[in-house]
């Protein structure tokens, strides 16, 4: 998938489009990514994501804006691993804020796509206030020539997928049911760092991973989930907190790949998480703290293997 900034004119051929923020990419979002794909494909055209960086949120209240439950850098990961062709990045400012619906359509998917086809979703708001509706494009299309489809809202126990669902599980640690509406394992991408290599004395070597500080992350605790490594998906436990064994008080995401040889740091590594396994606890001693982390494993396999779901929806569980 090609990344582009979305500043200038960078007009495609065949052009399908569908903008929006997707934070979390759950399975409503995916619907929509899903039928984009599909028109494009049909089309012989090209399958194009359009998104803002920052969230505007972020750029709106930034005193009270929630933590993202995708980066850019996630989110361009998953809409590669679905098949988009391109993902085209607007740049979320105080100005553009102000633009309204219709000049927002004509300049970033007319002007600048050469959109012949945009997928919204069923809820859809753009433009100044989030005023624009289905209502609003489906008038701007008639004018400026160009098709829109509507994707109706995709149902979970009779409500419909959103991010405010997934967010509300993963900050209490509940990441069977955030994944059940992500339709994938929750993606936290990070730049491995240099640590104590404690981890790697007792036979646990692990990834300490760098993350944005507006990533929301789950309670401190011990997951299981994927990592994808070159053309394999490795299982993974991944423990989150200060470590108090170790009378920590900076806390920290590490991450040990089951069945991997190699050395990750200086590279960036993203961990798609599944369950959570337990709590972090404060162990009496190494070899308690070992016994414990022999188990966690054991448990990890067992649960990776009873799912269909890995990275992402289009992935096998095959590793490990």
């Amino acid at each position: 998938m090609k990344r582009i900034l979305l500043e200038r004119p960078q007009r495609q051929h065949q052009a399908v489009v569908t903008v929006g923020s997707f934070d979390g990419l759950h399975i409503g979002h995916r619907a929509v990514v899903d039928r984009v794909k599909e028109i494009a494909g049909l089309r012989d055209g090209t399958s194009i994501v359009v998104t803002f960086d920052p969230h505007p949120r972020q750029v709106i209240v930034p005193d009270s804006a929630p933590k993202l439950l995708t980066s850019l850098a996630e989110k361009s990961a998953v809409l590669g691993r679905a098949g988009v062709d391109l993902l085209a990045v607007v740049p979320f400012t105080k100005d553009l804020r102000k633009l309204g619906a219709e000049a927002f359509v004509d300049r970033y998917l007319v002007d600048f796509l050469g959109a012949e086809t945009v997928v919204v979703g069923y809820d859809h708001g753009f433009g100044r206030d989030r005023a624009g509706n289905l209502d609003t494009i489906q008038g701007i299309a008639k004018k400026r020539g160009f098709d829109v489809v509507a994707v109706p809202p995709t149902l979970l126990d009779g409500e419909p997928a959103s991010s405010t669902r997934v967010r509300a599980h993963i900050e209490v640690g509940e990441l069977d049911e955030a994944v059940r509406i992500l339709g994938s394992g929750y993606p936290i991408l990070g730049s491995v760092e240099e640590g104590d290599r404690r981890g790697r004395t007792i036979g646990f070597p692990t990834a300490n991973l760098a993350l944005p500080s507006s990533k929301l992350l789950p309670p401190d605790g011990v997951y299981a989930g994927w990592v994808q490594e070159e053309a394999r998906a490795y299982m993974a436990v991944a423990n989150l907190g200060t470590r108090p064994t170790f009378n920590g008080t900076d806390r920290k995401f590490e991450v040990h790949l089951l069945d991997y040889e190699g050395d990750l740091y200086g590279r960036d590594v993203e961990i798609a998480i599944n369950t959570r396994l337990r709590a972090e606890q404060k162990f009496d001693g190494l070899e308690v703290m070992k016994s414990q982390i022999n188990k966690d494993i054991v448990e990890a396999r067992r649960r990776l293997e009873q799912t269909s779901i890995s990275m992402d929806a289009h992935n096998s569980t095959d590793g490990g």
